[in-house]
């Protein structure tokens, strides 16, 4: 996770509808029970700051009926963001009535993330508010009803309903979990997933360590050991063909080894960093004695990257860095003091 800077991202979506994600994730994987929706402490900051600028705050309010009177007019020209999903169904833009709900809903989305960033909060309350606010604003977007969503009232007619059905019926299997956002019945690994040719040469109760066939007449002598995210199949490193970083290294001639990670359980519940860390040293070893190198490149993502960026400072500690020819780290964010709205 990145430290984002309050207010509206590159692509023009408030800050506020984006915040809620990291937490509902962190949540169901800690499974607190203390949950809220909304954060009583955050709202009484928002509204302590506020007070603060009486002024600005009431220009601010302002400026949401004087746009208000404008989406009414037909003259307003607040637009989703192009990433937004939601309301990528033309009749957004071209039907009068869904056009102005759809900028009703982003001025009021707007003018509140105007208004926390305007109250001034420390860091760990701006995060909490804005995480409130994104959760009442996503579940009040017209998007998210059937009688106020265009795409959803065509299907219904085309369908004569059965879409609704199919829908009522998704709800229910993902009501008692985190809903599923891929439908993972259209993937299958080593048929439109993982398909680089490979074998696992080693097996442990932490992973698995896959190496990659050649593919060129000559191999690049040192090898390169991936670490990938733990909380994602290996397979984030090779997708599918023409979209796969595996794939495209063995075919530039380097010898490439990935450690696929275990999905642990409740058994698996003393695992902890040192396992991990010492489960990349014992990965990189396996890697120096297959090819017969004495250094191994190593390449970190996410999760996998931290690991291995701990692992290579305690080596460094250790005056023991000669087994590590280069280390590569991607997505890992090192510095945690403000690591997203999961740390709030």
């Amino acid at each position: 996770m990145t430290t984002e800077a309050p207010g509206r991202n590159a692509h023009g979506a408030p800050e506020a509808a984006r915040a809620a994600l990291d937490v509902m994730l962190a949540e169901a994987a800690t499974d607190t029970g203390r949950a809220r929706f909304v954060s009583p402490g955050a709202a009484v900051s928002v509204a302590a700051g506020l007070a603060r600028r009486p002024v600005r705050t009431a220009l601010r309010a302002g400026g949401l009926g004087v746009e208000l009177t404008r989406v009414a007019a037909g003259r307003s020209g607040l637009r989703p963001a192009k990433r937004d999903r939601r309301f990528a169904d033309p009749a957004w833009d071209s039907n009068w009535l869904f056009r102005r709900l759809l900028q009703t809903h982003l001025a009021v989305e707007g003018t509140v993330d105007g208004l926390i960033t305007l109250a001034s909060l420390d860091w760990h309350r701006e995060r909490e508010a804005r995480f409130a606010a994104g959760n009442v604003l996503d579940a009040l977007a017209p998007s998210n009803y059937p009688w106020s969503n265009p795409a959803v009232i065509k299907e219904t007619v085309d369908q004569g309903g059965l879409n609704l059905v199919r829908g009522a019926r998704r709800f229910a299997g993902d009501f008692p979990n985190l809903p599923s956002t891929v439908d993972t019945s259209k993937f299958a690994v080593g048929e439109n997933l993982a398909m680089t040719p490979g074998s696992v040469v080693l097996r442990t109760d932490v992973f698995e360590l896959i190496q990659y066939a050649p593919q060129t007449e000559e191999v690049r002598e040192v090898p390169l050991l991936f670490a990938p995210p733990t909380i994602n199949k290996y397979y984030v490193l090779d997708l599918a063909p023409g979209r796969s970083m595996v794939e495209w290294l063995v075919g530039q001639g380097q010898q490439v080894f990935v450690m696929s990670w275990r999905n642990p359980g409740a058994e698996q519940g003393h695992f902890d960093l040192d396992t991990y860390a010492a489960a990349i040293l014992e990965a990189r070893d396996a890697v120096a004695a297959i090819t017969q190198q004495p250094a191994v490149h190593l390449n970190g993502a996410c999760s996998g990257g931290l690991i291995a960026a701990g692992l290579v400072g305690h080596l460094a500690a250790e005056d023991k860095l000669g087994g590590i020819a280069s280390v590569s780290l991607m997505v890992a964010a090192l510095d945690q003091e403000r690591a997203g709205t999961a740390a709030a």
